[in-house]
């Protein structure tokens, strides 16, 4: 009997203990294999708050061909992720029987790496663009990667015989150092592009910006391709500001028309009481399509697009010389087309400029309140030259300005707004035959239009009754130009 008691007994206890187990944590650990993205995703994660939380996490699936699956970043101890890098990893994932309060069923630890491959190669230590003083430098620049690398091209200005990449191994990823040797820069601004090539097919341009001398009074910029001033004048205001004369050789497009009015502008930097002034020679140069800068891709000398005037193929922009008070004279080029409105608005300053015989359009307040300007030239009237092609004036083009000697309507001119010539002017010739047809001053009082305030009217020979049987024309006093030479007769 004593017997049966004690075998109850001992039965009774054993499953008591196994009962209690069943109540102790269980941990199940198994090595697994992992495949990390060489892209990172975002998940939305509720926080404390109740709101969802945009929350950076990584792609991993458990077959190569299995879908990827987010996983907060950090879950895989001692697992340091780079973006860019594709892993196959070997991990010990350890169920738990009582998760926490987060909900996590497993827990991670790396075992080992597998594989590892660059899909994207990346570049820590080293900015895309490299700026240099003019005065030249010496160093050494410290750089990883994910991937090794190598210089493949070395393309742009010579900068003297430079030690420019020596390699050296960091153990996981590489380490290079880039080391320059600079000479003192006495010329425009110069760059040098190191392209890097990575072992996994991917290349990185690296520009090396070195700034220009010291400027003279008097600078020619020789742009090799159009978006090159930028580089060309470097970023020292106060070196931008010696410069009075500027003459540029080469086509222009919006980001150098852009610096263009940096130097234009830079008067706040020549010191004390000081006025300066400028004159802008364009003769061998011109303006194209285009907004970027040569090196923009490497960050050199970039300009936002909002700060970008618009910038048609030909024509000078608006804006450019917009408001400058010290702008004397501008040259511009026998190949432009059209000025646009308000190009030189209220330079105040602005006492010559010549209308090319391409022009066939004066824009709206193009030289309104250029009170200075006593100078219109139009050289293909003195000069053998192609005709010209003015065809249309703007509202308020040359309102408010100086007093000219001469203004020449030509007989390619067909509109002109009613206030595009309220000036003062001691001599207007009218080429066309027949009296141009636009709103003349009615009476001798203040009137919209050249104010015949002395003024005669040449007109050309044999054509003066038709003019002074006209209305709008009668009130000046009319005389016709010779037969012959008749060109010698314009300033």
């Amino acid at each position: 009997m004593k017997t049966i008691i004690y075998s109850i007994l001992l039965v009774a206890c054993l499953f008591m203990a196994c009962c209690s187990h069943d109540h102790e944590p269980k941990y199940e650990s198994e090595l697994i294999r992992i495949w990390v993205s060489a892209q990172t995703t975002v998940t939305d994660v509720s926080g404390e708050d109740g709101h969802e939380n945009p929350i950076e996490c990584l792609q991993v699936k458990y077959s190569p061909d299995g879908s990827w699956e987010p996983m907060m970043i950090g879950t895989i101890k001692g697992f340091e992720y780079e973006k860019g890098v594709e892993y196959e990893l070997s991990v010990l994932r350890t169920m738990l029987s009582n998760p926490s309060v987060d909900g996590s069923t497993y827990t991670y630890r790396l075992e080992r790496i597998i594989s590892h491959q660059v899909v994207n190669a990346s570049i820590h230590g080293i900015d895309s663009c490299i700026e240099i003083p003019a005065e030249g430098k010496d160093f050494d620049i410290d750089f990883t990667t994910n991937a090794p690398c190598e210089i493949v091209h070395v393309t742009g200005d010579m900068f003297g015989e430079s030690d420019l990449l020596q390699l050296y191994d960091s153990g996981y990823g590489c380490g290079y150092s880039l080391r320059l040797n600079i000479p003192q820069n006495t010329g425009m601004g110069r760059v040098k592009l190191l392209t890097l090539s990575f072992s996994n097919g991917d290349e990185k341009e690296i520009g090396i910006w070195q700034m220009p001398g010291t400027f003279t009074e008097s600078e020619a910029f020789e742009l090799p391709y159009a978006g090159s001033l930028g580089y060309l004048i470097g970023t020292d205001q106060s070196n931008i500001g010696r410069i009075r004369n500027i003459r540029i050789v080469g086509n222009m497009n919006a980001h150098d028309a852009y610096y263009l009015k940096k130097i234009l502008d830079s008067h706040n930097y020549q010191g004390y009481g000081e006025k300066p002034e400028y004159t802008v020679d364009l003769v061998h140069s011109g303006f194209v399509y285009g907004d970027k800068g040569k090196y923009s891709a490497c960050g050199i000398c970039d300009v936002r697009n909002e700060y970008l005037p618009s910038v048609y193929s030909n024509e000078v922009p608006s804006g450019v010389f917009t408001s400058n008070k010290y702008l004397l004279k501008v040259t511009l080029p026998e190949d432009i087309k059209a000025i646009n409105a308000s190009a030189f608005w209220h330079c105040e300053s602005l006492g010559k400029i010549n209308i090319p015989s391409s022009c066939t359009e004066i824009g709206s307040q193009a030289f309104s309140s250029c009170t200075s300007l006593t100078n219109v030239d139009f050289p293909y009237i003195s000069h053998e030259m192609d005709l010209p092609h003015l065809q249309t004036i703007g509202e308020g083009a040359f309102s408010n300005i100086g007093r000219l000697e001469s203004f020449v309507l030509p007989e390619s001119l067909k509109s002109v707004a009613t206030t595009a010539l309220s000036f003062y002017v001691d001599r207007l010739f009218s080429l066309t035959e027949e009296p141009p047809v636009w709103e003349v001053p009615g009476n001798a009082g203040y009137v919209i239009g050249p104010k015949p305030d002395g003024c005669t009217l040449y007109v050309p020979f044999g054509c003066s009754e038709a003019y002074k049987a006209s209305e709008k024309w009668n009130q000046f006093k009319i005389e016709e130009m010779p037969e012959d030479k008749w060109w010698e007769m314009i300033p």
